[in-house]
């Protein structure tokens, strides 16, 4: 009995805090867009939405959902073609998108893979004292990534590293097909989800990015895939392939350690559910594979260079940013973080003190001042998960980093007509999936088993570890797409009840009824039918 009411209660605190937060993002993206200007400079606008568009964009869907449920539409297309087309698609897509753009990694990108092909040529300047992967340590397992490919494609070779950034993008969309399948059975929630991956534009533009979110997300899946798997089936195998993609996502991507906690989370409750013992065995062999990672690969980059690598810059240096404000948005990239480490000598204790005390200074002003606390943190987290581009067009533009001229389509696409449709499209894409999930959460409250909270797990650890952490819309893209499962579930439930409800109140069809303007109908169709 404990056990139960223990299972019951986690999954409702998961529900309900994720209902609270999809209603609050919908309410959100109803009335207002956060963007950039197309100057480029990363710095967050807001405007207010036109609601009677919005409005009518989600009649109109709805329409178009209830005319495919009288149809059995979704019921009648196989899955397995849709979900061949839909990879098709996101491949030709990508490619074109990664041809058309002709573009160069800046900024960070450009020192990952500026390090990668160093190593190639035995120059390890990077991992020298205050250079940049001592300072961010955490990038060292994108750049082994990215050493071999060059080592097989080239130094430099951005198109090889964008032809596998298209085979990622597939691999995230079919793994969230394969975890919708698995966990919700319902092959109209699958198919609508395959449906709703065809307008997940931002993800395709993404295609261009030279970092590690492309990489760890679908390895992140994987592990996911593999852990249900597992505790359905109870195959070592399966626990096995769990922990090596659950540790070489982390490896691509820390903020993947998000998808830890989740698993173990699970795991745990699972374990509690069904008393094996086994569960904590694979747990214990995912932070294994983790730290082997790890420290593999970090202890080869030692050998090979001489250099012993640090700690890099400390997380809370992070997290003191991500309250302070900056000429981007609040909680965004300021500076802080580099000067406050070359001020304190590059010394991880001195710099760790220093940001411990500003994050208490921060704490103080937010207590004293709680109207101001309240809009820093809603600026905070709208100027990340109101962005509906999430930045896609922003990373193979910004510093207009191209290395050809660009087509009058792409220039278009950029700063002209082209942009501006893109923006409504993704805009109204943006907010229809928060309805859908808030939809989701609400009407499927009473049916979700812990495997299909995994991922509503996976979102509120992004949500609440970005309002902590340094803010930037692009790495909330990784979680946005996550919200497909429950927005498809949501529009199925809802256009079902819908559906009941118009053939309860109308038994012989709306155009059918026995009053005199059906009568009369009836009597001119007969009429036509003589003459």
């Amino acid at each position: 009995m404990i056990r139960e009411k223990l299972l019951q209660f986690s999954k409702e605190v998961i529900l309900y805090i994720s209902l609270a937060v999809y209603i609050f993002l919908s309410l959100t993206s109803f009335f207002s867009t956060a963007y950039f200007d197309m100057t480029y400079l990363e710095t967050t606008h807001y405007k207010r939405d036109f609601i009677p568009l919005h409005l009518l964009v989600l009649i109109l869907f709805f329409l178009l959902l209830y005319m495919g449920e009288k149809r059995h539409v979704l019921e009648k297309i196989s899955s397995q073609k849709l979900c061949i087309i839909l990879l098709c698609y996101g491949a030709v897509f990508s490619g074109i998108w990664s041809i058309g753009s002709h573009a160069v990694p800046t900024a960070d990108p450009f020192l990952v893979a500026d390090s990668a092909a160093d190593f190639i040529r035995g120059d390890f300047y990077y991992l020298s004292p205050g250079k940049y992967l001592q300072i961010y340590p955490q990038q060292i397992g994108y750049v082994a990534y990215l050493e071999i490919l060059f080592r097989i494609f080239g130094p430099y070779s951005y198109w090889a590293v964008e032809a596998f950034n298209t085979g990622l993008i597939c691999l995230e969309f079919y793994m969230i097909y394969k975890i919708t399948g698995l966990v919700f059975g319902n092959k109209k929630i699958t198919n609508l989800v395959l449906f709703l991956l065809f307008g997940c534009l931002p993800y395709l533009f993404y295609v261009t990015l030279v970092y590690g979110e492309l990489l760890g997300a679908p390895l992140a899946l994987l592990a996911v895939y593999f852990c249900i798997r597992f505790t359905r089936e109870e195959k070592i195998s399966q626990g096995i392939l769990t922990a090596l993609f659950l540790g070489a996502s982390v490896i691509a991507k820390q903020n993947n350690l998000i998808v830890v906690i989740a698993l173990i989370l699970y795991l745990l409750l699972k374990g509690l559910e069904r008393k094996k013992i086994s569960c904590l065995l694979v747990i214990a062999l995912c932070l294994l594979c983790i730290r082997f990672f790890d420290a593999g690969i970090k202890k080869q980059y030692e050998i090979r260079s001489g250099y012993e690598m640090g700690n890099g810059v400390s997380p809370l240096l992070h997290i003191a940013m991500g309250m302070q404000e900056g000429d981007m948005a609040e909680g965004w990239y300021n500076g802080y973080i580099l000067k406050t480490f070359w001020d304190h000598g590059e010394n991880f204790s001195a710099s760790t003190d220093q940001a411990a005390l500003d994050i208490q200074n921060s704490v103080s002003h937010f207590l004293q001042n709680p109207a101001y606390a309240v809009k820093f943190y809603y600026k905070k987290i709208v100027s990340q998960w109101n962005n509906p581009t999430y930045e896609c067009l922003w990373i193979s533009h910004f510093e207009n980093s191209h290395d050809a001229p660009l087509s009058v389509v792409v220039q278009s696409l950029y700063e002209g007509k082209l942009h501006r449709i893109f923006l409504f499209l993704v805009d109204e894409y943006h907010w229809l999936l928060f309805a859908g999930a808030s939809l989701g959460m609400f009407l499927y409250r009473k049916r979700f088993t812990l495997e299909q909270l995994i991922l509503a797990v996976i979102i509120l650890g992004g949500f609440f570890f970005h309002i902590l952490w340094e803010a930037k819309s692009r790495f909330i893209l990784v979680y946005f797409i996550l919200l497909i499962p429950y927005g498809a579930a949501g529009y199925v439930l809802a256009i079902e009840q819908l559906k009941k409800r118009v053939e309860s109140a109308f038994p012989n069809g709306i155009w059918r009824s026995d009053d005199k303007s059906g009568a009369e109908h009836k009597r001119k169709d007969e009429k036509r039918k003589t003459i």
